[in-house]
């Protein structure tokens, strides 16, 4: 059988799917993706147990076949062709020839293929009871919480995103590794239920992430233990994580002794710059608050030393030093659309909140750094 189809759009397609490979299948059926070719389209899906991709690209073919091929391989032949038609032949010993119509290329390329018979039942997108999801919204929620999450997988309930509805109208996003929080609020035309919350994979969250757009619209819909994502051509199938998320809610302080506002950009460059002079995994600055101004400093023995100053706006004078990990004070920052944030402090070895001054439903927590008295001097 012979397959007429787009060079790029069929990379693009392939990408998708390889995206979720894990290297650790090399030696599985699941170390490849699965082509479905029909008249019109070709299918193709990939899948590690976890999570599972579908995803199509239009075609013409003369007759249906079946098929599972490296997508890697098959991804590094197409980039290197030109952006033109290809013919792609499939026989009985599933040999793909894979030519370009270009006039620029003469030759030729096998691919060898693997039957489609041990590839695993992969289940559709659940259309009943799937929400509309506006893509940029989503978009958002995800950039701005999912630096907070952790990688660590001893811990699966932080290796992933939280999802929850407190209000008709209302999604909540939430990540954390325990020693930061990431909230963002935003809503939606749809109502949704998401009962006592639900956790998404961050392998998954990133694929979506990565799928969405800044315009046009998404279907999310979910069961007992799998979410689905609908987006353009493309399906997301994953588990859903088990477990009981956090209790965010404790960490968020009521009240705070001190507010600070603060121009988002010097206080990002300042950090940046002091961090040069501070050690990993810690990070450590120490930030003394005084008088409507902040000290940044850092010192490493072997390092050297910095301390910046930035005029600051206070709502109170009261005087306190706060030890915190640069990175995760960049990270927080680099998310954060407003040109000013107001920061809440209310005690020294208390979370600090760090919020955008226009945007109130955004909230990033930090946790402290233990200090010295002497480095409060």
């Amino acid at each position: 059988m012979v397959i007429k189809i787009d060079k790029e759009s069929l990379l693009k397609s392939i990408n998708i799917a390889d995206s979720v490979i894990s290297s650790k299948n090399i030696n599985t059926i699941l170390a490849n993706c699965l082509f479905n070719v029909s008249k019109d389209s070709i299918e193709i899906i990939s899948t590690d147990n976890e999570i599972a991709v579908r995803t199509r690209v239009d075609a013409q073919a003369d007759k249906k076949i079946s098929f599972a091929a490296n997508g890697k391989k098959f991804s590094s032949i197409l980039k290197e062709l030109p952006n033109d038609e290809l013919a792609i032949a499939v026989n009985e010993n599933l040999s793909i020839n894979i030519t370009s119509k270009s006039k620029d290329v003469k030759g030729h390329y096998t691919l060898i293929g693997l039957s489609a018979e041990e590839y695993p039942e992969i289940p559709h997108f659940i259309e009943d009871n799937s929400i509309e999801l506006d893509q940029g919204i989503l978009r958002e929620m995800i950039r701005k919480v999912i630096y907070a999450a952790s990688s660590d997988s001893i811990k699966p309930v932080f290796n992933g995103v939280f999802f929850i509805s407190d209000a008709k109208g209302n999604v909540t996003s939430v990540s954390t590794d325990s020693r930061r929080l990431a909230l963002v609020s935003r809503t939606i035309k749809q109502d949704i239920q998401f009962g006592d919350g639900i956790i998404i994979p961050l392998k998954t969250i990133h694929e979506v992430y990565r799928l969405l757009e800044y315009s046009g619209t998404c279907l999310f819909s979910y069961n007992n233990n799998q979410c689905f994502f609908k987006i353009s051509n493309t399906e997301i199938i994953s588990r859903i994580v088990d477990g009981q998320f956090p209790n965010y809610r404790q960490v968020l302080p009521k009240e705070h002794m001190l507010e600070i506002e603060i121009e988002t950009k010097k206080l990002f460059d300042s950090v940046k710059r002091t961090m040069i002079f501070t050690r990993e995994p810690a990070n450590k600055i120490i930030i003394n608050i005084s008088n409507n101004k902040i000290i940044i400093q850092s010192s490493t023995p072997e390092l050297g030393e910095a301390e910046e100053e930035i005029t600051v706006k206070t709502s109170k004078d009261e005087k306190i030093a706060i030890g915190i990990n640069a990175q995760f004070l960049i990270d927080a920052l680099k998310e954060v659309d407003s040109e000013y944030i107001k920061c809440g402090i209310t005690g020294q070895m208390s979370p600090v909140t760090i919020m955008p001054l226009q945007d109130s439903n955004y909230i990033s927590i930090i946790m402290p750094i233990q200090i010295k008295s002497s480095q409060t001097d």
